[in-house]
């Protein structure tokens, strides 16, 4: 005979017949208690009970009269209005087929070439040129998007819906956000997985015009993760000048190749160090060309070296202002995307 458990997973294959969603989705299944060997008493919460069809109960009695229950008693509440609300609201999410939401994933082969730099000022500047805009800080392990962009406000719960912190007017989720300051992340590849599609899933983006995804270094799980997750996304590589992270680079290239995402192109930081009017290549030369000559694609732009400007406001901001060379860099790049997208 099955106990209140087994009878539980059972229901949790079934679908509420007005929101097309499992009940274990829904969390509809209230409670299960077996008063003897041939009576069950079932709990469930509905949309909408009144219209909950002959053929639902139907399938219910048949599903747990096989085991052994003659009798199945069958009582039909109405789910909470608020947890309709975050369903619907949920169903509607960034990876739903009316979403016009355009995804950018910013990789590179190794850590250390200003990946998370890259996509947090390429954000703001994008929506400094009018765009909705929302990142997420998918390297789970090295995150670092919120203290790159400086003040933000806190992402908060309401009805079971994550709203994201936001900062630049650039709506941000980050690992940050969900343990304690220092903790070490430790988690094997599924867990990683879960975490990613929760990001995505569960989050109250709104429309956004474009959400740029902070990718882990390499070519792991994560990674692997989000060319599942987003069948159609766009992607930079991110390289600095030096071969060694050129020839990196290329890999990570080759596998959202592999995965069919669209490459934009690359992007080469730390190109060279300005002062006193003449340009150093102190980390070498000719990164950035040799992964857009093997990946096939443009060099979008090469990004030099330089702390940007501080304020007592925005002290650990590492976003430049508009003003700045680098800042002017930025809404270049910007530029060039946002008319790549629409193109390839």
């Amino acid at each position: 005979m099955l106990n209140e458990q087994q009878i539980t997973r059972l229901l949790y294959r079934l679908s509420d017949p007005v929101l097309e969603m499992t009940l274990e989705e829904t969390e509809g299944v209230l409670d299960i208690e077996i008063i003897s060997s041939e009576t069950v008493r079932i709990c469930l919460a509905l949309a909408d009970p009144e219209i909950a069809t002959a053929e639902f109960t139907k399938n219910i009695k048949e599903l747990i009269g096989q085991f052994g229950f003659a009798k199945i008693d069958i009582e039909l509440e109405y789910l909470p209005s608020e947890v309709i609300d975050r369903i619907y609201a949920l169903k509607d999410n960034i990876l739903s087929e009316t979403s016009q939401t355009k995804f950018i994933a910013v990789a590179s082969g190794k850590g250390g070439v200003g990946k998370s730099t890259i996509t947090a000022n390429l954000a703001v500047a994008l929506a400094q040129q009018g765009k909705k805009v929302g990142v997420l800080d998918a390297d789970i392990y090295g995150f670092s998007i919120p203290v790159l962009m400086g003040d933000m406000t806190a992402p908060k719960k309401e009805n079971g819906i994550i709203i994201p912190g936001i900062s630049n007017n650039v709506k941000v989720i980050s690992m940050d956000f969900f343990i304690n300051e220092g903790e070490p992340v430790i988690w094997r590849g599924p867990m990683l997985g879960k975490m990613i599609k929760m990001f995505l899933e569960d989050v109250q983006w709104g429309e956004l015009d474009y959400l740029l995804l902070d990718l882990p270094p390499g070519t792991g799980d994560v990674a692997l993760d989000i060319h599942t997750l987003i069948p159609a996304c766009h992607e930079i590589i991110v390289t600095t000048p030096h071969q060694a992270a050129a020839m990196v680079a290329i890999r990570a290239g080759y596998m959202a190749q592999k995965n069919n995402h669209t490459l934009l192109g690359v992007v080469e930081n730390m190109s060279y160090l300005a002062l006193n009017g003449e340009n150093y290549p102190v980390f070498g030369e000719g990164g950035g060309e040799k992964v857009a000559e093997m990946l096939e694609t443009e060099l979008l732009i090469q990004i030099p070296i330089s702390q940007p400007s501080k304020n007592k406001k925005q002290y650990t901001s590492a976003i430049y202002q508009k003003e700045e060379i680098i800042g002017q860099a930025y809404q270049v790049l910007a530029q060039k995307l946002s008319n790549l997208v629409f193109i390839k």
